[in-house]
């Protein structure tokens, strides 16, 4: 949502804001004039001005203004005018009450000394309130003037009567410039805004400007009217399966409908003013907690929610009376509602977010759709629907991710279904229908660039990033669809589905087994993400993606090992099926357009988080993750199964230390300089962080989908004075053991010390045995230090095994810390054991190597450490400097190599040299060589780093919503490497190419993209 930005107010412009308590709570200056008196310095010309109880927007009262000659003119004279000029955000807000729909128009100048400086027009074909939010500079014609001291509203159709109601007036108000929004009656309001980030929200009048329908069929089809109502009966049963309506009396409804306060008089309605959630952005930056409560009680979600509430009631009501009273209650809601803009057409000035607010009223429209044709309502409820779900959007000629994201999935998709439900069976239901059909199956294919929703790595995309979070409700929202047009003649297509099931099963391997780690978090770290259950049964429901398997038995084994309730309906079902529950992933998959690399063994699940000049390093709010800078700077996190004795997690808000996140290189500073310091950094964004490095270097790839590795070059941000702050950090994962690099740790920063955090674990038993060296320890507090560790081994409380070869300033704690938490309301208390490197503050060229074993035992970390020590170790560090990180695994005799420039002069056994940076994994047995490689570059702009320079030379912080390519697509590129020896490709290999140089070695080009990993299978030659 977004967040207030600072507001300048000229208290004189608020006129008639008349929100319904400012009076009582706010400053006396700010007051509702539109009461009892026609207000200061407003005159009419040929007409006249009057207060009136007929129609209100909030209040009781608005202003009348009636003519009863041709030319009529409003005159409001003000001094708030006088400064518009000097503030490009300066915007004019009013709402405008029509008694019936004319062809006319007003036009609203803005002048001085009697010369027109800006100007708009405003339709008037409505019948109800309407509002605009118009920007001086942006949307209206001309250009304002410092010293404007008057606006003329004319009425300029010819006209010889006619009469408006005229409430809520600001003269001068400060608003975010994605808000405002286009609709019938200022379709020129925010153009390009269906070019943005929230065009999905915002693009309400284009969609109904589509004109590119298919074709209409002549008729409706025996087989097409039963999947209709097949379509229908399930969709209904989703709404009503859940039990929640059950527990609503009567007299609670009735005592809900009446804070609405609906009044009828003969055929006029009026009400409490029932607010748009983006109204807040006009209340004054210091706004009373209280008025903010009952604002967000009097905005349409608890609205429209309680017509979902009654109408569900309604549905499974057996008595005729209560029924009778609902109905009528359900009428007046929806006659009030759109007497008061909620209607065709209107943009309610803006609509951010608006699915999320919205969402329960197309639902509710449906369930009672029978008592809307019976009060002649349904035409005009039908035509809302359409406007308000951006239904046009399903229009062929897409190809625009902005029509469809996580949101439009999680909010919007089923208001749409439900649009097209309410339709009688007819051919242009059927047509609706298959238009939405194609749409949805083009909107769950992967898309290329970090806009959009799925990808081809699997993961789900919000933010430009991989976000868990936001991906749970977009499922929610359309796993149901799915399920409810499955085996249908309006089934997705297969290819659509088969990437839908890609994108939970991905979810799947970095969820242990309902949760995810704190790294895929985004910006809420305390929030213990958690898995849907029910999406994974709706998907076993739609059948196979082929069409061949009527239950798709993998998502339901999914569903079987992730309930809560072993014996519900649709657990009978899979078990019938002969279905048994999914045993724990196994393996080791990346994640390149999140930069996350997940590695799975027995029941925990080890992730690895990094950044780089595309995927940001932290998403903080005002209030959200104001710590979290540090949070993809390698984040390293183990997780186990969720328990209710312990979670499993290395992480809990209560002392945490936010420098010291686990697997983290980062500058240790006082909490009051690493809190976030949140800006609206440019007209592309609300008040957010999100910050990117310049480095292109980050990403991840595996062997076999079993082993993998991942790597980044680390670079601080000059918002925060970190530009000299540099590293290269690398991580190993081959099965329980993780190696992990850091090499080229240099920064200039004298005043505080530079550190690399192994573990940082919250002790819910600050008791538990812990031990160094093999010797058992329980002491709290406790602190130890290592000026030259050799051979160092550690076992923390979660019983992971940490082994430092070699390492200076080494430091073991167990202790009380104070920290804050991130939300930044309060400090917190905690027991915590932690592990650190110190490397001194402004060093240079630092370096560190540790490994750690999960799951182990003393007697398993001493054999270890002895291999460690041998001739044979279990691994060896062949590179660790600014060129290449490399280690040789023995057990599988694998070698992995995170190349970090291109045409170096490696010392590799194999590989010689590389025309680009590349991360590559290889095994040789005999005479094969089996290879993994991957481009961490997915190239969404090619040269030099983008970002805007400021004159001192530090980059600038601006939003990645305005990053020119954000809406480009990953680009491919072709990987070679000159490798010793004499080699062919497989028969089975058919993209990568060979060619044996005279020198006897053999160069090796590989297509790359997408930042997956390419897999190559080499013979060699006979000498």
């Amino acid at each position: 949502m977004i967040s207030l930005v600072k507001r300048k107010y000229i208290f004189s412009g608020f006129f008639c804001l008349a929100f319904v308590l400012i009076s009582k709570i706010l400053p006396a200056q700010i007051k509702d004039i539109c009461e009892n008196k026609v207000p200061h310095g407003w005159q009419a010309i040929n007409g006249n001005l009057s207060i009136s109880k007929a129609h209100f927007k909030a209040g009781k009262e608005s202003v009348l203004w009636k003519w009863n000659k041709p030319n009529a003119s409003l005159i409001i004279e003000d001094t708030a005018f006088a400064s518009v000029a000097a503030n490009p955000r300066s915007s004019f807000v009013i709402w405008i009450y029509s008694d019936k729909p004319t062809k006319s128009k007003l036009l609203f100048d803005f002048e001085k000394n009697g010369k027109k400086a800006s100007s708009f027009s405003f339709n008037l074909d409505f019948k109800g309130w309407r509002t605009a939010w118009i920007m001086y500079h942006r949307d209206m014609s001309g250009k304002p003037v410092e010293g404007m001291e008057k606006l003329v509203v004319h009425s300029f159709d010819g006209s010889k009567s006619g009469s408006l109601y005229l409430d809520q007036i600001l003269y001068n108000i400060d608003i975010n410039p994605r808000s405002p929004m286009r609709d019938e009656q200022v379709p020129f309001v925010n153009i390009h805004s269906e070019e943005a980030a929230n065009a999905h929200w915002t693009a309400l009048y284009s969609f109904t400007r589509k004109a590119n329908y298919l074709p209409l069929p002549k008729k409706v089809s025996p087989e097409e009217n039963k999947d209709l109502s097949i379509i229908f009966e399930r969709y209904e049963n989703v709404l009503l399966s859940s039990s929640k309506f059950r527990k609503y009396s009567l007299p609670q409804l009735q005592k809900a409908y009446n804070y609405w306060q609906i009044k009828r008089n003969g055929d006029q309605i009026t009400g409490k003013m029932i607010y748009s959630r983006n109204d807040d952005e006009l209340f004054p930056k210091n706004t009373n907690k209280a008025l903010k409560g009952s604002f967000e009680e009097s905005t349409i979600r608890p609205y429209s929610e309680l017509m979902l509430n009654i109408a569900g009631v309604y549905r499974i009501s057996k008595d005729v009376q209560e029924k009778e009273i609902l109905a009528k209650m359900f009428i007046d809601m929806i006659d009030n509602m759109e007497d008061q803009g909620w209607a065709p057409g209107s943009g309610m000035g803006a609509l951010h977010h608006l699915g999320y607010n919205f969402s329960s009223y197309y639902s509710a429209c449906l369930l009672m759709k029978q008592v809307l044709k019976e009060q002649h309502r349904f035409d005009k409820t039908w035509k809302t629907m359409y406007w308000f779900s951006g239904l046009g959007r399903t229009q062929p000629k897409i190809g625009n991710p902005a029509d469809f994201n996580i949101d439009v999935f999680n909010t919007l998709l089923g208001s749409m279904l439900s649009t097209i439900l309410m339709m009688d069976q007819s051919p242009d239901k059927v047509r609706h229908m298959y238009e939405f059909s194609n749409w949805l199956s083009q909107a769950t294919m992967p898309t290329y660039s970090i806009d959009g929703t799925f990808k081809p790595d699997g993961s789900v995309v919000h933010h430009g990033t991989l976000y868990p979070a936001y991906g749970i409700g977009g499922f929610q929202g359309i796993t149901p669809v799915i399920y409810c047009i499955s085996k249908t003649l309006f089934h997705i297509a297969p290819a659509g589905q088969e990437s839908l099931k890609k994108v939970l099963l991905t979810m799947h391997y970095y969820t242990n087994p309902i949760y995810w780690p704190v790294d895929v978090s985004g910006r809420h770290p305390t929030k213990s993400g958690k898995v849907p259950e029910e999406v994974f049964a709706y998907m076993a429901l739609a059948g196979t993606p082929d069409g061949k398997q009527d239950i798709d038995k993998e998502m339901a084994g999914i569903y079987l090992d992730i309930i809560k309730n072993p014996k519900d309906k649709w657990a009978k079902k899979f078990e019938e099926q002969g279905v048994k529950p999914a045993p724990y992933p196994q393996g080791h998959w990346d994640i390149n357009y999140g930069l996350l690399d997940i590695h799975r063994r027995g029941d925990w699940l080890l992730t690895v988080r990094g950044h780089n000049r595309y995927f940001v390093a932290n998403e903080s709010y005002p209030g959200a993750n104001m710590y979290g800078r540090y949070s993809r700077y390698g984040q390293l996190d183990v997780t186990y199964p969720q328990t209710k004795k312990d979670d499993g997690a290395a992480f809990k808000d209560k002392g945490w230390d936010w420098n010291n996140i686990p697997g983290t290189t980062t500058l240790h500073q006082p909490l009051n300089k690493l809190r976030a310091n949140i800006v609206n950094a440019d007209d592309y964004s609300g008040v957010e962080e999100m910050l990117l490095s310049d480095e292109i270097f980050a990403g991840g790839t595996n062997f076999n989908q079993w082993q993998g590795m991942f790597a980044m070059i680390l670079h601080g941000n000059d918002k925060y004075a970190m530009g000299s702050f540099y590293a290269h950090k690398s991580y190993f994962m081959f099965d329980s053991l993780i190696v992990c690099l850091g090499s080229n740790i240099s920064n200039s920063i004298q005043d505080y010390s530079t550190n690399t955090t192994l573990f940082q674990n919250y002790l819910s038993n600050k008791n538990a045995p812990f031990y160094v060296n093999g010797e058992s320890g329980t002491s709290f507090p406790y602190a130890r230090k290592w000026n030259n560790a050799q051979g160092l081994t550690i076992i923390d409380s979660r019983n992971i095994g940490y082994y430092i070869p070699s390492q200076e300033n080494v430091e073991f704690t167990r202790q009380e810390q104070i920290s804050r938490d991130q939300t930044d309301n309060k400090d917190t208390r905690g027991d915590i054991g932690m592990l650190v490197f110190h490397h001194g503050s402004a060093p240079q060229n630092q370096s560190y190597e540790y490994a750690m074993v999960i799951e182990t035992n003393v007697t398993a970390m001493q054999k270890f450490k002895e291999k460690m020590q041998s001739a044979y170790p279990v691994y060896k560090v062949l590179r660790k400097d600014a060129l290449a990180h490399t280690v040789y695994y023995a057990p599988k005799h694998i070698t992995a190599t995170a190349l970090f420039t291109s045409n170096l002069s490696n010392n590799d056994s194999m590989i010689i040299g590389n025309n680009r940076p590349c991360l590559l994994m290889y095994q040789r047995t005999d005479d094969s060589l089996c290879m993994s490689v991957t481009d961490p570059d997915l190239a969404f702009y090619t040269g030099p780093d983008d970002s805007p320079i400021l004159p001192n030379g530090k980059r600038k912080e601006v939003s990645i919503y305005s990053r020119s390519w954000y809406k480009t697509a990953a680009k491919a590129s072709v990987i070679i490497l000159t490798i010793k020896g004499r080699w062919k490709m497989t028969a089975s290999q058919s993209e990568a190419k060979t060619k044996i140089l005279a020198n006897g070695t053999t160069q090796l080009s590989i297509p790359c993209k997408y930042g997956l990993a390419s897999k190559v299978a080499l013979l060699e030659v006979d000498k």
